[in-house]
């Protein structure tokens, strides 16, 4: 059985995603082993399909799940690019808004995008919405790859 055999019989195809069915790391991304070392299973299939990644770039899950390896649903993006699509708060977030904050001393929501590694603020406000709706439009003028914040809601 050739590498890519063993790959692809790793893989549930679904309609959209077709995710990986092997081992997965505790952060849900996939793992192949070749060569005899352990790779991630989306830059893999990205290799297969594409050839092998630039040096510094990234393979971007455009779906946002990392367990997906289809090929058309990566592509290869700079630190920055995939550091923009990244999708969701931190797990630890008492908004549930990626970039708002409970301000304490004000009393209100703090609306904030990181931007060259740089806060840029968006502004404080008393309902989490209008700070959502804040932060989002500031994302949408400050970066080019931030696909969630640009679809339809």
């Amino acid at each position: 059985m050739t590498d890519q055999e063993r790959f692809w019989a790793k893989v549930r195809r679904g309609e959209a995603c077709w995710e990986w069915n092997a081992c997965i790391t505790p952060d849900g991304y996939g793992q192949f082993g070749l060569g005899g070392r352990v790779l991630l299973a989306h830059r893999v299939s990205y290799e297969f399909e594409h050839g092998a990644v630039p040096p510094g770039l990234f393979v971007d899950h455009i779906c946002h799940n990392r367990a997906c390896v289809r090929p058309s649903h990566l592509r290869l993006v700079t630190q920055k690019q995939n550091q923009e699509n990244h999708a969701g708060a931190h797990r630890n977030s008492k908004s549930g808004v990626r970039g708002v904050f409970w301000d304490r001393q004000r009393g209100m929501w703090r609306a904030k995008a990181y931007h060259h590694g740089r806060q840029v603020h968006a502004g404080f406000f008393a309902e989490l919405a209008d700070a959502e709706a804040a932060v989002i439009a500031k994302r949408n003028e400050l970066f080019t790859h931030n696909d969630m914040d640009r679809r339809p809601r």
